[in-house]
């Protein structure tokens, strides 16, 4: 049900990829410069979503205030779009600013084959957008160490995660 267990577990093969995406502003954004020196924490969503997408997006709301001053600075929460046929960067401005956006925490999209691209690198694509499951990925790209963290996990799990990770320094 939805209250299933919540697993985190070391994530292998993910790889931050050299790729350009498009944020919320409609501006290029590329991953690895965002990666750098910084904690990752991201999610996938699609704005048309009716299941998990509001509830993981709600909770990454809230995972802003959680980590307080971080945000930006050291960390950056990044929402991937698996529809980036639909979801512009307009729509999902829009949609971000339903769940209170902060600077430090972007959505992208980009053209299908660059999305494609990112997803996979980040183990994130579904064969069916509907049937994703819930994923959050946090890590640092320049230890190469990434957590998967499974099922809808409460914010303060998430910033114990991204804590774990900024503890050990960059």
């Amino acid at each position: 049900g939805a209250a299933a267990a919540v697993r985190s577990a070391p994530a292998r093969g993910v790889a931050v990829p050299d790729e350009e995406l498009v944020d919320q502003d409609g501006a290029p954004v590329r991953l690895r410069e965002l990666a750098k020196g910084r904690v990752l924490a991201v999610n996938f969503i699609f704005t048309t979503c009716t299941t998990i997408c509001s509830p993981m997006t709600a909770i990454f709301g809230r995972l802003q205030a959680e980590l307080g001053d971080a945000l930006e600075r050291d960390v950056r929460l990044v929402s991937i779009s698996l529809d980036p046929a639909t979801d512009t960067p307009e729509r999902l401005k829009r949609y971000a600013e339903q769940f209170g956006r902060r600077p430090g925490w972007v959505f992208l999209t980009g053209s299908r084959e660059r999305v494609g691209r990112v997803l996979d690198a980040l183990g994130g694509r579904a064969p069916i957008k509907e049937q994703h499951t819930p994923v959050t990925l946090i890590g640092r790209e320049a230890e190469g160490r990434w957590t998967r963290v499974d099922g809808i996990a409460p914010p303060a799990r998430l910033a114990e995660e991204v804590r774990a990770f900024l503890s050990r320094g960059p």
